[in-house]
């Protein structure tokens, strides 16, 4: 399988792989040109792993656990953070193609950091993002629960909630609007009638 490798929307080269019994044996090729060191990160899902640094010619050869990338590589990047927790990651958001993040896993989830381009492209969920400076750059962090998906937005339907009925719980099988009938109660005696 071959995949392109970006740096952010940016196509500087490709990288190869092939399943060698429990790893994926990885050959990546990306164009240097002097330029500063790139760190190469595969991934897929809401996960990203490190491969490596290219050489001078911009070659890294890698050998992946294939545990660590149970269901395959979707994805490979290059970055010039350094290496950490946050790491490098590309894929989708809410069904929205995100090219350039970061993602990093914490205690009841996963972070994600997003460039304010890639957090345009999320308005409806501008409410759960706040700024943070990290590599540098102002960013927007975004909370995501462990699964990858977005908080649940409240829905404001316009629809207001009822107050407390003071009737919950009366027995249903009695009608509130009975009619008062003019006649005859219980043992005899007359009830409601308008000329007592």
């Amino acid at each position: 399988m071959e995949l392109t490798v970006f740096e952010g929307e940016r196509q500087i080269g490709s990288l190869q792989v092939e399943s060698d019994g429990l790893f994926y044996a990885i050959t990546c090729n990306i164009a240097q040109s002097g330029e500063p060191i790139r760190r190469v990160f595969v991934g897929q899902k809401w996960r990203s792993e490190y491969l490596g640094i290219p050489d001078a010619s911009g070659t890294l050869h890698a050998r992946l656990p294939k545990k660590r990338l149970p269901d395959g590589i979707a994805f490979a990047v290059a970055a010039r953070i350094p290496r950490g927790a946050w790491r490098p990651w590309r894929g989708e958001a809410d069904g929205v193609p995100i090219a350039e993040a970061l993602i990093k896993p914490s205690a009841d989830g996963i972070d994600l950091l997003l460039p304010p381009r890639e957090a345009a492209k999320l308005p409806a969920w501008a409410q759960y993002m706040q700024a943070e400076t990290a590599f540098g750059e102002e960013l927007m962090l975004l909370r995501l629960l462990p699964d990858g998906s977005l908080p649940k937005k409240n829905k404001d339907t316009g629809e207001k909630k009822d107050e407390e009925n003071p009737c919950d719980g009366i027995d249903d099988s009695m009608s509130a609007d009975d009619v008062s009938r003019d006649g005859v109660g219980d043992e005899g005696r007359e009830a409601d009638r308008a000329d007592l």
